[in-house]
């Protein structure tokens, strides 16, 4: 599957990213994302980006199209891991990161937000 929410809790999710993603994995992103999350009841969804090294700006505002979408059907978002590149990609479109929660690393995130993945 192009997009795999994985349940991190039982109202918290994870989208993480790997790779080169194209036009149309973003598409398809897109649409599994807001299913799954829609499915799993998501309060928050985590999109980790730290594992996709550069994104074009089709991919970009597809990416941040999901997070509209999310916010209308409930979910927050949190994003971790943006590149350099992705960010000035980002910024180059005019993405307005005021109401997206942003961390350095998934670790991160999950620390602030007192998450942590049992079985260690």
């Amino acid at each position: 599957m192009s997009a795999p929410v994985i349940l991190l809790t039982k109202d918290t999710g994870l989208l993480p990213l790997v790779g080169e993603i194209s036009t149309y994995r973003a598409q398809i992103m897109f649409e599994k994302a807001l299913q799954q999350s829609a499915e799993y009841h998501l309060e928050r969804l985590f999109i980790d980006l730290s594992g996709v090294p550069i994104i074009d700006t089709m991919v970009a505002h597809q990416i941040f199209q999901l997070i509209d979408g999310l916010r209308i059907i409930g979910v927050k978002t949190a994003l971790a891991g943006i590149s350099p590149d992705i960010a000035q990609t980002a910024i180059q479109l005019g993405i307005n990161f005021r109401e997206i929660e942003v961390y350095n690393t998934l670790a991160q995130a999950m620390k602030l937000k007192n998450l942590e993945i049992q079985g260690r």
